[in-house]
């Protein structure tokens, strides 16, 4: 059976400056709130929109056990999650994108939980070459709610260069696509393969050869609103580059994510043999 391909998880993590865990600090000083959106594999979340599971939160969890500090994430829609966390609602949020407006309300942890590349995927009768972004042009795509993709891509849509459909779970998106709603659909190429292969739906998809982002990094994004939460960084930051080292993170991605469906091994974004498409 042809399944199909996604990226490999990479969590490369970069050494942050440490602070030591206030043994001393109250109850709820050490008690934090996340938030976050359904986003199998890294991120499954329960009937009562509590995440419980997942490759991202099962990172983070563990990262805050060794701190001794206590977690709940939450999840929500993913602009109100964005909403929350700048308005200091809550504490975090996770997994996110760096950009420069987001850094208005949110100090991130620099290091990263996973990289992300993004791909084009049609149904398996559509398999016409995408090479540059404007064949993409006066065409219905697809994409999941509140997701930022690019600059290129953000003022495209105000152009309304195509039309977009926006969905909120990948589960949604690949509906939409088999029942001829969208021509293209664009989604994280771990997460596309991982809810296609849970849907049995992978042999009726054709990913695009060429990329449409290169991998890059998520976050944990921290409320500049919330004095506690701007103690984590240096915190967090030296666990994490220990859990890595150890080879912790490793046994952690081996667990949530199939061998036969990744295009490569490699755990770092410099590794991965990924050519996009012409912007």
């Amino acid at each position: 059976m042809n399944r199909v391909s996604f990226l490999t998880l990479s969590v490369c993590s970069f050494v942050s400056s440490a602070l030591a865990v206030d043994t001393s600090a109250t109850q709820s000083d050490r008690a934090f709130r996340f938030t976050t959106v359904e986003y199998p594999p890294f991120v499954i979340c329960d009937e009562n929109n509590m995440a419980i599971e997942g490759l991202d939160i099962r990172i983070i969890s563990e990262a805050m056990a060794k701190a001794n500090l206590e977690l709940e994430i939450h999840c929500t829609p993913w602009r109100r999650s964005i909403h929350e966390v700048a308005t200091g609602n809550f504490d975090g949020v996770l997994p996110i994108y760096l950009n420069q407006k987001r850094l208005n309300w949110g100090r991130y942890l620099m290091t990263p939980l996973h990289y992300e590349s993004y791909v084009i995927v049609s149904n398996k009768d559509n398999d016409k070459a995408v090479e540059k972004f404007s064949d993409l042009f006066h065409k219905t795509i697809g994409l999941n709610s509140g997701f930022y993709v690019n600059k290129q891509f953000s003022e495209a849509q105000q152009e309304k260069r195509f039309e977009l459909k926006q969905f909120n779970t990948t589960e949604l998106g690949i509906k939409a696509l088999q029942r001829n709603r969208l021509q293209y659909y664009l989604s994280n190429i771990t997460v596309l393969g991982y809810t296609a292969t849970q849907m049995g739906v992978e042999d009726s998809l054709h990913i695009q050869p060429k990329r449409f982002t290169m991998p890059r990094p998520t976050y944990l994004a921290l409320s500049r609103k919330s004095p506690k939460a701007m103690k984590l960084a240096p915190v967090l930051g030296p666990i994490l580059e220990e859990m890595r080292s150890s080879g912790e993170l490793k046994k952690i991605n081996d667990q949530y994510l199939d061998k036969e469906l990744m295009l490569s091994d490699h755990y770092c974004p410099q590794h991965v043999d990924a050519v996009t498409i012409d912007w």
